[in-house]
């Protein structure tokens, strides 16, 4: 009814005003020129009726496919948020880049793919040992074939299985990690972004455990590393963050770098504790503008090296 509605409606109006175009600019003494009044009038009217047609056709269509795009998005994105709970890791890994492809697609749905990735990299993470355990020996000679007593024996115990999963983990989170800062990265020139930017981003990473984490040159929004265990490297050498960021209760376990590293406000580390250094990693350390590195005792434990403010004011260009 109310598509009908939308045609009948124009053509009405648009005969009608036809009619009185022609009624007061042509001569209409005779019969013979009312007719060809209201035929002409007609031909208006009709052609209103199929552009109005058209019309409607071709936003009934958009309407479909737009709802069809956003159905299979939907399905994509949901596929891939169940897949991320999987035990194999190569599906976990699957969907980390299906939720990248339609964060890249989709710009309108890229704060909810981040969000998604980072609650990720927040679940509880066990690291592997550093040095896989040694593969049971299955001896040397005899027949090619295992016997029972072999295949037991080469039964990987359960405590290798773990060790095994966590390794594999390993590598997914890092994969997940690799995602943001891909992404977050502006490219060599800030001004004009590549096209794999994604802009005006929040992180929140409270609490992760995160490995090797390279921010180096990127340019995220407002940031949280709140009690964050960061190992190996973190680098944040030429960051931008165009908005807060805080570091409350982070432990540096690795190199730790902010070379140039540019804040929009100043950063909040209350609490940032820099452990397990050795004299060699101290000279790679560098402290954020406005903060230095001190080593305090607490609880009458082992010495660490805390960042601790000092009175330094950022510049409106940092």
């Amino acid at each position: 009814m109310r598509a009908l509605l939308l045609i009948v409606t124009p053509v009405m109006v648009m005969t009608t005003l036809a009619v009185l175009v022609f009624v007061l600019v042509l001569n209409t003494a005779s019969s013979t020129e009312r007719l060809d009044l209201i035929r002409t009038a007609l031909a208006v009217g009709a052609g209103t009726g199929a552009v109005m047609t058209l019309v409607l056709a071709w936003r009934r269509q958009w309407a479909s496919e737009h709802d069809a795009a956003e159905r299979r998005l939907t399905d994509l994105y949901v596929k891939a948020v169940e897949q991320l709970g999987s035990d194999k890791a190569a599906v976990r890994h699957g969907a980390l880049y299906a939720l990248e492809r339609v964060a890249q697609d989709n710009p309108e749905h890229r704060q909810t793919v981040v969000n998604v990735i980072c609650a990720y990299l927040r679940a509880p993470y066990t690291p592997p040992p550093d040095k896989p355990g040694v593969r049971a020996w299955r001896g040397i000679g005899g027949s090619l074939r295992a016997t029972p007593a072999r295949r037991v024996a080469a039964t990987p115990s359960a405590a290798a299985v773990r060790d095994e999963d966590r390794r594999q983990e390993r590598e997914v989170r890092l994969t997940a990690q690799r995602i943001l800062t891909r992404h977050l990265h502006p490219g060599d020139t800030p001004r004009r972004p590549v096209d794999s930017f994604w802009a005006d981003l929040d992180l929140d990473l409270t609490g992760a455990h995160l490995i090797n984490f390279d921010l180096a040159g990127c340019r995220p929004r407002r940031t949280q590393f709140n009690d964050v265990s960061f190992s190996g490297t973190a680098s944040f050498e030429h960051a931008t963050f165009t908005g807060e960021a805080s570091f409350n209760g982070a432990t540096f376990t690795g190199r730790t770098l902010f070379v140039d590293t540019r804040f929009a406000v100043p950063p909040v580390m209350s609490g940032a504790s820099v452990q397990a250094c050795n004299q060699e990693h101290l000279a790679d350390r560098a402290s954020p503008l406005g903060w230095t590195q001190h080593e305090l005792v607490v609880d009458g434990g082992a010495p660490q090296r805390r960042f601790v403010p000092v009175p330094v004011v950022l510049g409106d260009d940092r």
